[in-house]
């Protein structure tokens, strides 16, 4: 390898590195809005949204990133929404991330049992003193490891 060559691209590679960077971080901040209130609809069992995250789920889940990149830059087009590269790889990852962190933030809602909640009910807490106090705070510690897997997987995934 030559290094004047390799030197001559290095502002290319600091501006891709960057870029990948960017978008990563901004994917990965979708997916934990989209997975923390897509959770919370599997957890309350709304009957309607939760088919509906249920399909979403399973879909993104079960589908390469590829494919689902494909359907975002050359579909949306069609439908008359035009979106650069760039945002279609952040959203792309948004919503493969969204799925997987679905499921962390549910399995750590679920695993809280339901002694502490009937615990904190008859100690006269309401429902928002229940899931500030008791629930959410558990839930989070045990979704941690899911939610640090989740986030090197999308960064790989960049």
């Amino acid at each position: 390898m030559n290094p004047e060559v390799l030197s001559s691209y290095l502002p290319l590679f600091t501006e891709a590195f960057f870029l990948t960077v960017k978008i990563g971080w901004v994917g990965i901040g979708l997916s934990l809005l989209i997975g923390i209130f897509c959770a919370f609809i599997l957890y309350f069992r709304i009957p309607g949204a939760c088919a509906f995250v249920r399909c979403y789920v399973e879909l993104f889940r079960n589908t390469p990133l590829l494919v689902q990149l494909f359907f975002i830059y050359y579909g949306l087009p069609t439908i008359g929404v035009s979106i650069s590269a760039q945002v279609c790889g952040a959203v792309g990852l948004g919503l493969l991330g969204g799925s997987y962190m679905t499921e962390s933030f549910r399995s750590g809602l679920e695993a809280i049992p339901v002694i502490q909640t009937e615990s904190a009910v008859s100690l006269g807490m309401n429902r928002k003193q229940l899931f500030t106090s008791v629930i959410l705070p558990q839930a989070f510690a045990i979704s941690v490891p899911g939610i640090v897997a989740n986030v090197i997987f999308l960064l790989k995934e960049t």
